[in-house]
């Protein structure tokens, strides 16, 4: 039932400066500026490419506040677009999960109330796109029992006929796998990432020993990986990677890891049905 990777939401302190940051490296703009009661906070949106970024800073007591107050940062939800979302949304409560009509085909799961992963379901808008950006095309799950999180989350968002492709990681310390909304040659990326740790010295153990189950980070498609690496880099620290993927470190980006590849690169070396082992 999942379509498409559309939107990320971060917890921060000051969402003017956080806007800031965003700007500064991808160009991105100010779509949106309002409340938010049911987070208690100010939601700024930012069109970052052809997706949205929401940037929540609390305004008093609030589910957002409590998560900043546990000393988290960064990721309070992912967000998936459809056809349907209310049916999706309807999916979800018949499984138990507590979803809030926020109006206008959004829907919201509070972190709380998904293992730490609070989530924002919206009807799709093609956006023009902004900026130096394309547009999301994954969010990461780090969790504590990668094959049961694989079986619920995928249950949950009506994906459980998609193609998952399982790995290792020797260099990041954990085991991984990947449900594509679309598992075909050309077309889109958008998916779901699942990291287990099996290092307890890795960056993804430290998470999930500090957090439990949670978003660990999203993926971006960019045109020019160079180019955003030289504004990085120009302007301070944060930037790793190698060869086709780059990484942004989260001080750079209001608590936000992400990661960023071209699309025809990553297109040709992704696993496919008819190649997994």
């Amino acid at each position: 039932m999942l379509e498409r990777t559309d939107r990320i939401a971060l917890a921060v302190f000051d969402a003017d400066a956080a806007a800031l940051s965003y700007a500064e490296i991808f160009d991105t703009e100010i779509v949106g500026d309002s409340t938010d009661t049911l987070a208690g906070a100010r939601r700024v949106t930012l069109q970052w490419g052809r997706d949205q970024v929401e940037l929540f800073q609390p305004t008093g007591d609030g589910p957002v506040g409590e998560f900043l107050e546990t000393g988290r940062r960064g990721l309070w939800s992912g967000g998936f677009s459809s056809a349907d979302p209310a049916a999706l949304a309807d999916r979800l409560e018949r499984n138990g999960v507590v979803v809030h009509d926020q109006g206008e085909d959004r829907y919201v799961v509070l972190p709380q109330d998904l293992d730490g992963t609070g989530v924002t379901l919206t009807r799709r808008v093609e956006h023009p796109r902004v900026g130096l950006c394309d547009k999301i095309w994954q969010i990461t799950y780090a969790v504590t029992h990668l094959h049961t999180a694989v079986d619920r989350y995928s249950a949950l968002f009506g994906v459980e006929d998609a193609f998952t492709n399982f790995y290792h990681s020797d260099r990041f310390g954990y085991d991984g796998a990947i449900t594509w909304f679309e598992a075909r040659d050309g077309g889109r990326l958008d998916s779901l990432e699942y990291l287990e740790p099996t290092e307890d010295d890795a960056a993804v153990a430290r998470f999930v020993n500090r957090n439990g189950n949670g978003i660990y980070m999203c993926s971006i498609e960019v045109d020019d990986l160079e180019q955003i690496r030289r504004r990085v880099t120009s302007t301070g620290p944060g930037w790793d990677g190698e060869g086709i993927v780059g990484f942004i470190h989260p001080r750079r980006l209001a608590g936000l890891l992400v990661g960023l590849v071209a699309y025809e690169q990553w297109n040709e070396r992704r696993p496919l049905p008819d190649s997994a082992g």
